[in-house]
């Protein structure tokens, strides 16, 4: 505020004015022309209570609001006209002050509603990572920074917190983004405002205050020529005061514009932040902390989500394959019967017959029947729900080296034939064993990497993937086919379910997906048109299990045994009679097991072999009641449901030896010859 005390030379105030105090700067004007260059910077203007001064005054005041008028009646004394303008001066004062409050209060204003704003975006985004550039834009905006970093603490596999340096803006060079993490210690700025929690203002971060236990990295500096000077270093603190994450703002400048060319420049025009920018900074990284959280447990949700939302169409996808399997058991036992009939009446009439034109006919038929017997079983192996042998040490990365290998047929020799090419590859990584059955994984993994290639009809890439984490083993089989929609993608593991045609039965996938669900593990796929498939077997690790190892039977020729045998179907029944008689056994046959046991308690046998599902006594009681009897006597199960009956369940139950129907004569010798062994 200007001290100035105006009066005009030809008045009579001119001659007490050097009576006034001094701290008044006294100015003389000539009259109301010329004095316009005096009364800019305003002041008092003290004049002689007449119309020839008052008037002339009043037209100054109008062009100059700045200015107060003191009118001075005759032979007013002079210490009163000192008090006078006195209060004039403190009205001046006054008004200086309002007006400085009313810009400070419209400053104020447009900060809040800045924030205000500012807040509104941050809540409405949930992306992570535009929230982080959102954040680190507008705390720069807000304080004039001409550079800026931002770092989140995040946790470790050990759990130990560190700082992620997450995003970096300059608004005088072009900066290229690394990521890294630094330690929550006190030896970085970043690091000690996240440890102690403190608002950090360097006015000069090369000159830290004494004594204190970080240092600036200045190795960017150093590279790039740039010159970091003033600093602001906020914690973002969510609503449990806990931090977040760390603001680190670089080089407040007067003008928000300014770009600087050299650290010449920013040394001499950088200016210390202000402390009304760290309480706005501060402002806005409480908000931005709440903002994150939010973002945290957004994506925690939407992911809990997706891991439900895929637990459900698992489940619904077990539901389904369980209701098919009720009804698919039932007719797959009947037909395992008559290709059973079928399968017996050949082999004993290839072994009755020498002409090579009745022969061959018998030979289409049987491999008709063995052909049915293999559809029959892999209806029944997707329905399967249970294992039917004991997992054991399974290496997954042996498992798709073998894959690999045996398929090669299909992606080489028979690709070159058609004119193609596949750029098979197989990507492994140390893995630990998972407990399973190596022959179903080794026929889950054959099936997807047959999907794969059946997806590129005109050759591509074919990856094979293996992973493995603290609890899951993982195995991977990209291909650069032709992708599918999401509508096919739910439905690709359904049974019977195809896009192939008539070169698909549907039922590959779904016997990948019933291995992989009876090893306690799941699979998944992802996929788009035209961006190739991707589908991903984890398993869990397997722990204190035994080694694979192949079981060796004797092979020691049969003697003549007495054998019981046990079935209500005429067909199959006479079929093992004719089979076993001309191996010189001698056999007993009852259609039903109440004959069965009957016969047996009126004279021994050396094997009894009977059937599951009859009538009456199933076969696991005639097991049951013939071990009651005599102990020793080996039963042997034959059933229609295929090696969907648990071998140590049949072994508790008193079941010596299964034969899945249909049967080969081979099936049945081998079972001869376990029995003989075991006397």
């Amino acid at each position: 505020m200007s001290a100035r005390l105006f009066y005009f030379k030809e008045s009579a105030i001119a001659r007490i004015i050097d009576r006034l105090p001094e701290r008044w700067e006294r100015v003389a004007l000539p009259g109301l022309e010329g004095a316009e260059a005096e009364l800019l910077s305003g002041g008092v203007i003290l004049v002689d209570a007449t119309a020839d001064q008052v008037e002339p005054a009043l037209l100054l005041k109008d062009r100059h609001p700045g200015l107060e008028i003191v009118a001075r009646p005759p032979n007013l004394p002079t210490s009163v006209v000192a008090r006078m303008v006195a209060q004039a001066f403190a009205q001046i004062e006054l008004r200086s002050a309002h007006d400085l409050a009313r810009v400070e209060l419209a400053r104020l204003t447009r900060e809040l509603a800045n924030l205000n704003a500012i807040g509104i975006k941050l809540s409405a985004e949930s992306d992570t990572e535009a929230l982080v550039e959102l954040i680190l834009t507008k705390a720069r905006e807000i304080t004039y920074s001409d550079a800026g970093s931002l770092y989140l603490i995040e946790e470790d596999a050990g759990g130990q917190p560190h700082l992620s340096f997450r995003l970096v803006q300059n608004d005088s060079m072009p900066v290229s983004f690394k990521d890294a993490r630094l330690p929550v210690s006190l030896q970085s700025v970043a690091g000690y405002v996240a440890l102690t929690g403190q608002i950090l203002s360097l006015p000069d971060a090369y000159a830290p205050p004494p004594g204190s236990p970080f240092t600036l990295d200045r190795s960017f500096d150093e590279r790039t020529g740039y010159r970091s000077k003033s600093m602001l270093v906020v914690p973002m603190k969510n609503q449990k005061d806990q931090t977040v994450g760390v603001l680190q703002l670089i080089n407040c400048k007067p003008d928000p514009s300014r770009r600087f060319t050299s650290g010449a420049e920013i040394e001499r025009e950088v200016v210390a932040y202000p402390s009304r920018f760290q309480d706005l900074v501060a402002s806005l990284a409480s908000q931005a902390a709440v903002a994150l959280e939010k973002s945290r447990l957004y994506r925690e949700l939407r992911a809990a989500l997706e891991k439900l939302e895929a637990s459900q169409q698992r489940i619904i996808r077990t539901e389904r394959l369980a209701a098919l399997g009720e009804m698919a058991g039932g007719v797959a036992h009947d037909f395992n019967n008559v290709l059973a009939i079928i399968l017996g009446r050949a082999e004993l009439l290839l072994d009755q017959v020498d002409d090579a034109r009745i022969r061959h006919p018998l030979h289409v038929i049987e491999k008709a029947a063995l052909d049915g017997a293999q559809t029959v079983k892999r209806i029944q192996e997707f329905t399967r729900m249970r294992r039917v042998r004991p997992f054991q040490a399974v290496d997954l990365n042996e498992i798709a080296r073998g894959v690999v290998e045996v398929t090669s047929s299909r992606w080489r020799a028979e690709a070159q034939t058609r004119g193609i090419a596949y750029d098979v590859r197989l990507d492994t990584a140390p893995l630990p064993p998972v407990a399973g059955d190596i022959v179903e994984l080794r026929e889950a993994l054959i099936n997807l990497v047959f999907n794969a290639l059946d997806a590129m009809p005109e050759g591509g890439r074919l990856t094979v993937t293996t992973a493995a984490d603290a609890e899951r083993v993982s195995c991977t089989v990209t291909d650069t086919g032709v992708g599918m929609g999401e509508e096919i993608r739910q439905r690709v593991f359904e049974p019977f379910f195809t896009t192939k045609r008539a070169r698909g039965s549907g039922l590959g996938l779904s016997v990948a997906y019933g291995i992989v669900i009876r090893h306690n593990g799941e699979i998944d796929v992802q996929s788009e048109p035209g961006g190739g498939s991707a589908f991903t077997i984890h398993l869990p690790v397997g722990r204190d299990l035994p080694e694979a190892s192949a079981a060796a039977f004797p092979e020691t020729r049969s003697r003549a045994l007495k054998i019981l045998v046990i079935d209500d179907e005429p067909e199959v029944r006479q079929v093992l009679i004719d089979l076993l008689a001309r191996q010189g056994h001698e056999v007993v046959a009852c259609a039903d097991g109440r004959a069965g046991l009957a016969r047996f308690r009126e004279e021994p046998f050396d094997l009894v072999i009977t059937d599951l599902g009859m009538p009456g006594l199933s076969g696991w009681e005639v097991a049951r009641l013939i071990k009651e009897h005599r102990p020793r006597t080996p039963v042997t199960l034959v059933t229609g449901w295929g090696d969907q009956v648990d071998a140590e369940e049949a072994k508790e139950r008193g079941v010596d030896f299964l034969v899945a129907k249909p049967f080969r004569s081979d099936d049945v010798l081998a079972v001869l010859r376990r029995a003989s062994a075991r006397d």
